[in-house]
């Protein structure tokens, strides 16, 4: 019951670290109003990471690791969504600048 209790905290601490480091990239780029410096391309990998990760995780049956991955590919899209949303004119998602 104890290593269960422990991993459960683990797990949300992990989750914590990882999400508030994406918090303070959206943060500043609300706060600046600038992406430029932000590659959304690492963001397009994150999410395609997390996909690919999702569909193993589920083949496997690791329902915890599902449920993270889950949890992270949505802030992943909302970080992208905010950054997307401060790039500069005539940027493009795929395709850089004009």
């Amino acid at each position: 019951m104890i290593e269960f209790q422990f991993a459960t905290i683990a797990v949300g601490i992990a989750l914590w670290l990882d999400t508030a480091s994406y918090y303070r990239q959206i943060k500043k780029t609300l706060r600046t109003k600038k992406s430029s410096q932000v590659s959304s391309t690492a963001f397009l990998y994150k999410i395609a990471k997390a996909l690919f990760a999702l569909i193993g995780l589920a083949i496997y049956k690791n329902f915890v690791g599902v449920g993270m991955e889950l949890f992270m590919l949505i802030v992943y899209a909302i970080s992208l969504g905010v950054i997307i949303r401060f790039k500069p004119k005539g940027w493009k998602l795929f395709g850089g600048k004009q």
